[in-house]
C-alpha cells in the first residue's frame, strides 16, 4: 500500500475545481436556446361567459391552433418559432423560449360551443366560450295526502 502525504490544501483545490466545472456547465447551459415554451393563462367567468386570455408573444396568429373537442376540452395549441435572424449565428444567450405549446382546459358542461369567439392581438390571445342558458327547474307543488 502507497502511502500519500497529507496536504492540507488538496481539498480546497478539489472543490475549487468542482465549483469552477459547474460554473462553467451552467454557462453553457444558459447559451443555448431553450425549447419549452408554455403559454401562461387568465381564466375568469361572468354570468354569460367564460373568458381565457394567453400570453403568446412572439407567436404569429397563423401558428396558432384553438379547438373545443366533443369532451368540452378546450385546447390551445401551435409553435412559437426561433427568430430567422439568430440562425447560422452563434448563440451566447438566450432567455426567451421556442418550441411547440399545447394547453388544455375542461370546460364545465353548460358551454355553448357553437358560440365561441377568439381574438389574437399584440401578443394576446382572448377566447370567450358563452355559457348555455341552462334552464332552471319550475317549481311545481306536490300535494302530500
Amino acid at each position: 500500500m502507497r502511502m500519500r502525504r497529507f496536504n492540507p490544501f488538496w481539498e480546497m483545490e478539489n472543490m475549487i475545481r468542482n465549483m469552477s466545472n459547474l460554473i462553467n456547465s451552467t454557462i453553457e447551459k444558459e447559451s443555448e436556446i431553450t425549447t419549452d415554451f408554455t403559454p401562461s393563462v387568465d381564466i375568469w367567468e361572468d354570468d354569460v361567459n367564460y373568458y381565457f386570455e394567453f400570453e403568446l408573444p412572439g407567436v404569429r396568429k397563423e401558428d396558432i391552433k384553438l379547438t373545443i373537442n366533443d369532451d368540452n376540452v378546450l385546447i390551445v395549441s401551435g409553435e412559437k418559432k426561433v427568430d430567422q435572424t439568430l440562425e447560422n449565428k452563434t448563440c451566447c444567450r438566450s432567455e426567451r423560449t421556442y418550441g411547440h405549446f399545447h394547453r388544455a382546459f375542461q370546460l364545465p358542461d353548460d358551454i355553448n360551443s357553437t358560440k365561441v369567439k377568439a381574438k389574437f392581438e399584440n401578443g394576446v390571445l382572448q377566447v370567450s366560450v358563452a355559457k348555455s342558458e341552462v334552464k332552471q327547474p319550475k317549481e311545481k307543488l306536490v300535494e302530500v295526502q
